[in-house]
């Protein structure tokens, strides 16, 4: 399986990717969009991580900067300034790409010899940016597996989960597109929490890849409690796996579609579960096998 990862770390997404470079798979390139920090913060997070993980080799690029209509605000709250809870990594000493991420993902797509699966655990900003370069790459797409959206309630607002909130407008393109993505919302992130026992077996990994992780864990439980959220949730890590392995994860047909015109509910999904298959855009996650997501993000973190 050759994997695209376009995401905005941000803690759960550094797991994610910390997870991803541990599965038996061809990592083609990853890239940065803005969202959970400043797209420059994602970046080097992103290529730090890379280094962090010993896979130097695998390009990093840059992208969107702003969302493609909105302003773009920042908030530090849930992942800290930098990103990542205050983990300290050794800056990565590989060469630093200049290709915007757009035009270098499709270049990527358009060379590659089979469609490739693609995941995105921020906004979609980079995706429609790609797609509305050439809207023939959908073709080159296995699965476009995203982080973002409910098919209950927001987390940003009541309606609006985060990642669709930050561009709705992104959303809405990538919807259109002619990729059916599977939508991985809220409505199953939330079903994957870490539990005293997780947060246990991943303090006691004591590799430089395990001490930087439990960094992040502990200021993202730390906030969560102080911002009585309950256990502190994978997000990320569900939707990576579940590109990886579709099995870990239940999917319906339905339609959806995003808000972006009213002020009161900019960013809700509205999912039709009810729509008849012709019409219908997207696969969305209705159930997940959370012991074993956490097992193999644990296992993952163990293995470095």
């Amino acid at each position: 399986m050759q994997i695209l990862f376009d995401g905005d770390p941000g803690i759960d997404d550094a797991l994610a990717i910390l997870t991803l470079l541990r599965e038996p798979v061809e990592v083609l390139a990853m890239s940065a969009v803005v969202g959970n920090v400043p797209v420059e913060t994602g970046f080097r997070n992103l290529r730090d991580l890379a280094a962090l993980a010993g896979r130097e080799d695998i390009p990093v690029f840059r992208g969107a900067e702003r969302p493609l209509v909105r302003d773009y605000v920042f908030d530090p709250l849930v992942h800290g300034v930098d990103g990542l809870g205050g983990a300290k990594l050794a800056p990565s000493r590989a060469p630093e790409q200049t290709e915007h991420a757009a035009v270098a993902i499709g270049r990527i797509l358009a060379g590659a010899e089979e469609p490739v699966t693609w995941v995105a655990t921020g906004p979609l900003t980079n995706v429609a940016m790609v797609l509305a370069l050439d809207p023939s790459l959908a073709g080159k797409v296995r699965r476009l597996v995203v982080m973002g959206g409910s098919t209950l309630r927001g987390n940003v607002t009541p309606a609006a989960e985060f990642n669709v909130y930050v561009d709705a407008e992104a959303w809405r393109a990538v919807l259109g597109s002619g990729i059916r993505p599977v939508m991985v919302g809220l409505n199953v992130t939330h079903m994957v929490g870490m539990r005293a026992g997780d947060f246990t077996a991943a303090e006691r990994i004591d590799t430089p890849v395990g001490r930087a992780a439990g960094t992040m864990l502990d200021y993202y439980r730390r906030v969560s409690g102080q911002e009585n959220w309950g256990d502190p949730k994978l997000h990320d890590v569900v939707a990576l796996l579940g590109a990886v392995s579709p099995e870990l994860l239940e999917t319906r047909p339905a339609f959806v579609d995003v808000e972006t015109g009213s002020p009161l509910t900019y960013g809700m999904t509205v999912v039709d579960d009810r729509a008849p298959a012709e019409r219908c855009n997207c696969d969305v996650a209705v159930d997940v096998d959370a012991e074993a997501v956490k097992r193999r993000m644990i296992g993952a973190l163990r293995s470095y």
